[in-house]
This record gives structure tokens, sequence and C-alpha cells, in this order.
């Protein structure tokens, strides 16, 4: 997309300058042959230009359309939803992760095949810091065929600092992802806790609030069951209840 802006931007600075250019030298007594050839070549040169600027100009904004749409489409299919498989690009892409006192940098790659469970959060949130020890307990419940990470655009600092003076994060031995924006562009959400199930095929089977993430629930997705619980989605319309 930045190809054409640059050829649209240049291009008439290039025929003002050519022009100049032009001025100064028919305006010069002292012309010598290898100026005389400089100036017919760029006369010849602004005449292509403005013969062809039409076409030009029509190839630039065709250009510019078809990189605009090739670019909201791109917006769009990092956008997931339920029933959409997860890309290899997301499942490769690297987080900082922060585990038992330690932040490693690693991809999601290590949890496919099992149940992942992405618990958007922050330090700012009491409902999500007052299920902090369940989902703990969960991840340890199930075992290898379920993983809960807990996603969070708080820093290292901001999380270190709540770990050690929170009662409810004491003894959570859960995965962190810091600092996030990846997950959060591929998951948009507006409120939190906003929860996100990727099944054992790689496919998201729910997104959830608060009490999502409950042993009933994820014992149905695990066993490839229906999903009869209620779902989350931020971005749906709202019901006016004034309107008859």
């Amino acid at each position: 997309m930045e190809k054409p802006i640059i050829i649209a931007v240049m291009a008439m600075p290039c025929l003002l300058l050519l022009n100049c250019f032009d001025l100064n030298l028919k305006n010069n007594d002292r012309l010598g042959t290898l100026m005389l050839l400089l100036l017919q070549v760029m006369y010849k040169f602004r005449l292509l230009i403005l013969k062809n600027q039409a076409k030009t100009f029509l190839f630039i904004n065709l250009f510019f359309f078809l990189a605009l749409d090739s670019s909201g489409q791109i917006a769009q299919k990092q956008v997931l939803s339920i029933g959409d498989t997860v890309p290899a690009s997301l499942w490769n892409s690297n987080h900082a992760v922060y585990k038992e006192g330690k932040i490693n940098n690693h991809s999601l790659k290590p949890y496919r095949g099992k149940l992942l469970i992405l618990d958007f959060w922050s330090t700012w949130c009491g409902p999500c810091i007052r299920s902090l020890p369940e989902l703990d307990s969960i991840g340890k419940m199930f075992g290898n065929k379920v993983q809960v990470i807990l996603v969070t655009k708080n820093t290292n600092e901001i999380l270190s600092k709540f770990l050690k003076n929170n009662d409810y994060a004491k003894g959570v031995q859960l995965p962190f992802i810091l600092s996030d924006s990846i997950l959060n562009s591929h998951f948009p959400h507006r409120s939190i806790s906003h929860q996100i199930f990727i099944d054992s095929k790689g496919i998201v089977r729910a997104i959830t609030g608060i009490n999502g993430a409950t042993i009933k629930n994820i014992q149905q997705i695990v066993n490839g069951n229906p999903i009869n619980f209620p779902l989350k989605d931020d971005f749906a319309p709202r019901s006016n209840p004034n309107k008859e």
C-alpha cells in the first residue's frame, strides 16, 4: 500500500521540478552540449509523463483501491470467532510468558492437542482476580487435557507486584502472557473477563465471560459435546428496551 502512495505524492513534484529545471536551462545563455542534451532528455521525459498521466493516475487509483481492500480482508481474517480454526501463524507467534517467577519467550505450540482456555484479565478487574484460584485448580484437575493461560496487557513490573501483594493470586501456578497485543487483536472484546475455548483440533469452540470456565462446561468441550452454556458477544447489537 505504501508504493502507490509514494508514486502519487512524488508524481506532481517531479513534474514541477522538471518545469523549473527546464526554465533555468532555457534562461542560461551559456549552454554547453551536455546541457543541451540534458534539456532535450528532460523535455521528452516530461512529455512522456504528461502524455500518460491519465493512465498513470488510473493505475495508481486502482492499485490503491486493491491494496485497501486487501488490507481490510487481512484485518478481518485476524479476528477469530466461534467455529474458526486458529491459524498456524497464531500458534507460532511468540509471547512473553511469566510462570513461577520466570519469564520466557515461547509460542502456543506446546498447548496444541489439548483444550486451551485463554482468560483475558487485568489486575484492576475484581471478578477476574477472585477467579484466579478456581482457574488454577481447574488447570490441575484436568491435567494434560486442559491448559489455562492468563492473558493480560499488564507489564512484568505490574504483574510481579500484584502477585506478591494479592491473596487471591498467591500460589497460582498458571502461565501469564504479559504485555499482550497479539491475542487481543485476534480476540477483541469490550469487557473482561473474556474467555476463549480452543479445542484439541484448534477450533474456537466457545467465547464466554467470567463464569464460562467451570468444571461442567469444560467437561462438555473435552468430551466433544454440543455447547449449551451461555456465550459472550461483546459486539452484538444491543436491543432497545424502550422500543416496541
